[in-house]
Formats: C-alpha cells, sequence, structure tokens
C-alpha cells in the first residue's frame, strides 16, 4: 500500500490496513471525535430547518396575506409611478413609492367587501393618502377616472364579481414571488 497524510496530525504515513485514515490511536481517537462533533452539527442544522418549516406551516392564512399584500401594494405604487391618482389627479410628485406614505395601493371594490379581487391589478390603482384614507377611497370619482382608464364594460365586470375566494398558503407564496420578479423588472426599467 501506498502511503497515506493522517486526517488528524497531517503526518505522512504507512497504512497497515486498506482504509486506514490515522497514523496512530491517538490521531484515530480525536478523528472519531471530530467525525462525530460534525455529524452533531450536521443534525442540529437538520433539526433547525425542520423546526423552521414546522413554525411555517403553523402560522396563520392572515399572516401570509399580510406578506403577499404588502408586496403587491408596492407592484402597483410602482406601477402606476408616473400616473396621478386615480381619484383626484393629484399629480404623481414625490418620490415615497415603496413605503407608502404619499401614495396608496386604492382598491376601486375593497378588500372588506371583494376579497377575491385583493390581489387584482384591474382592482388597484395608485391613490394619494388623503383619497384612499381620509376619504374612504373617493370611490365616486374613483370609478369615474377608472372607466375612462379600462373602459366602461370592465368595470362593470368588476363591479358584478362576487364569490368567495381562500387562498392558501401556497398560491401566496407563488403570487408573492411572481410579483416580487416584477417588482424587479420594474426598477430595471426604470433604472435604464
Amino acid at each position: 500500500m501506498r502511503k497515506k497524510k493522517c486526517k488528524t496530525c497531517k503526518e505522512t504515513f504507512q497504512p497497515v490496513r486498506q482504509f486506514q485514515e490515522a497514523c496512530s490511536v491517538p490521531c484515530a481517537v480525536e478523528l472519531s471525535k471530530l467525525k462525530l462533533i460534525k455529524k452533531q452539527e450536521r443534525e442540529k442544522r437538520e433539526r433547525k430547518r425542520e423546526d423552521k418549516k414546522k413554525l411555517q406551516d403553523f402560522k396563520p392564512i392572515r399572516h401570509w396575506l399580510s406578506k403577499t399584500q404588502a408586496v403587491f401594494n408596492e407592484y402597483i405604487r410602482l406601477r402606476d409611478k408616473n400616473e396621478s391618482c386615480i381619484s383626484c389627479d393629484r399629480p404623481p410628485h414625490g418620490d415615497d413609492y415603496l413605503t407608502g406614505s404619499v401614495w396608496d395601493c386604492g382598491h376601486y371594490r375593497s378588500i372588506g367587501s371583494a376579497a377575491h379581487l385583493r390581489f387584482d391589478p384591474r382592482n388597484a390603482h395608485k391613490q394619494c393618502v388623503k383619497c384612499n384614507r381620509d376619504l374612504s377611497g373617493n370611490t365616486v370619482e374613483y370609478r369615474s377616472r377608472l372607466v375612462k382608464k379600462l373602459g366602461k364594460e370592465a368595470v362593470e365586470k368588476l363591479e358584478s364579481e362576487y364569490f368567495v375566494r381562500k387562498w392558501t398558503r401556497e398560491e401566496l407564496e407563488a403570487m408573492r414571488r411572481a410579483y416580487r420578479l416584477k417588482i424587479k423588472d420594474l426598477k430595471q426599467d426604470m433604472a435604464a
């Protein structure tokens, strides 16, 4: 057999057995301790990963709804960045499109009355904080400008849609990933 390098002390030695990794008994004991420690660390990482997955499974659906809603709102504000407020024609000034302190993602049909349209881009547009929060969406003006933007048939279709939508965690995660990609594309287009 040819000479090997000891995995513990890194000295060259002549092995007696085919799969011998250490040059002496003390080195072999040290090597077995190192292997045991690595195995325990690997098992600990695996347990941590499993615990994290279990913890994600226990989070209520409203947690995933709010995370997806935040990404969707950011997408709408960036999509409509150069447009004025859908309700009052406030000009698109101010550069706060990410936090929503100047501009909101205003839903034509509210999330409470039409939860199935919560993540529908046809139902959501950039709206100033005054119209969305202070004037409760300013829906009369919102509708008239939405008819100009989408057309009367599209708005009537939005208004006539009624059904219950139950989102799953997997659907919400997929939607959040999709909107993040769209946000990334929008930001790249703006930078170019």
